[in-house]
């Protein structure tokens, strides 16, 4: 039994140092295997094996227009303010504001005791003034009348009428144009003072917006140019441009004329914008396309050469490109901060 014991003692350790060997080896071949793998590529690598990720937009060919953007109120191309005449009261308004009218059209009425006099008056001194014409008219006919005292006679009526329609003014309102109704301050029931505004009317057959511009915009801005209203088909043009700017602001007057619209409000702020300059069948690029005096150029290759170009009519949007680059080459748009001449780009659709 003694040597049985004594053999598998020696089988034990003979196993465990095996065991042992076994575990020394794999570790040493994970190590070995660890030592193999190529180390993590850096950023600089990665951009030279892939390129630089860029936006591009292809160089082109067409028209090209340059707009300056501002903003005005809208005035009619003529206004019209009916003023109170006396202090009578408002006895009646015909009119409300969006009403259209026509030159002469009663819109409002005075009236009070001393002018319901004065129109009894001038009714009464018309009235006698007729029928003493309609007396001497059968005695001028017949030849027993002077053609003087005839004369007399028919001046005295033509000025007793006179009289009545300038008494009658004082109380009946009168559209002074033609056009629609803005404003009506006048209430019924109120006395106003001689010379309150009662109705305002704006001939809708034009409208004019002023604007004030810089002594630089001004420079750029003709009589005659084009000019679009936001929301407005039509478009209208410059009329004026003030040849002195204001001595508080130091802001140029530019009017500006548009037909008659139904989407341009009298009194509302509008923006607005001027054709100042335009070119046909030019070569473009985008604006921002443009970096100190030159643009980056994608090659066939997929790197990239810095090429100074020259510019001419540019917008917002657009640049004319008068030397310097081809229609059909590409241009980098978004991206460009890291480029150098010869780096190779990965295009971003």
């Amino acid at each position: 039994m003694g040597s049985d014991m004594a053999r598998m003692g020696r089988t034990g350790w003979t196993l465990s140092i095996l065991g042992l060997i076994v575990v020394v080896v794999v570790v040493v071949r994970v190590f070995q295997l660890a030592g193999d793998e190529e180390p993590d590529p850096t950023v600089d690598e990665i951009r030279e094996r892939s390129g630089f990720a860029v936006l591009v937009a292809e160089v082109d060919r067409g028209d090209l227009e340059t707009w300056r953007r501002f903003s005005g109120t809208v005035l009619g191309d003529r206004e019209a303010v009916l003023r109170a005449r006396s202090g009578d009261e408002i006895r009646e308004i015909l009119v409300g504001v969006g009403d259209r009218v026509r030159t002469g059209d009663l819109v409002i009425r005075q009236a009070g005791q001393g002018s319901d006099a004065r129109m009894r008056q001038a009714r009464a001194s018309v009235e006698q003034a007729r029928r003493n014409v309609d007396r001497l008219r059968p005695l001028w006919e017949a030849g027993a009348l002077s053609d003087q005292d005839w004369e007399d006679a028919n001046t005295r009526l033509e000025v007793a009428e006179a009289d009545l329609e300038a008494t009658a003014e004082t109380q009946d309102g009168l559209a002074p144009i033609a056009g629609i109704v803005s404003e009506v301050p006048a209430r019924v029931g109120s006395f106003p003072q001689v010379g309150d505004p009662l109705v305002r009317i704006v001939d809708d057959g034009a409208y004019r917006i002023p604007l004030s511009v810089s002594e630089g915009q001004a420079r750029e801005i003709e009589r005659g140019m084009q000019v679009e209203a936001v929301g407005v088909d039509t478009p209208g043009s410059v009329d004026r441009v003030a040849i002195q700017a204001d001595p508080r602001t130091r802001l140029v007057e530019v009017e500006t004329r548009f037909p008659g619209s139904a989407s341009l409000r009298p009194g509302t702020l509008i923006g607005v914008r001027i054709l100042v300059d335009s070119r046909e069948d030019v070569i473009r690029v985008p604006d921002q396309a443009l970096r100190d005096g030159g643009v980056w150029v994608v090659r066939d290759d997929d790197t990239v050469e810095f090429r100074e170009v020259e510019t001419g009519l540019r917008n917002d949007e657009l640049v004319e490109v008068t030397s310097g680059l081809e229609v059909g080459e590409k241009v980098v748009v978004e991206g460009a901060s890291l480029l150098s001449d010869g780096a190779r780009v990965q295009v971003v659709d």
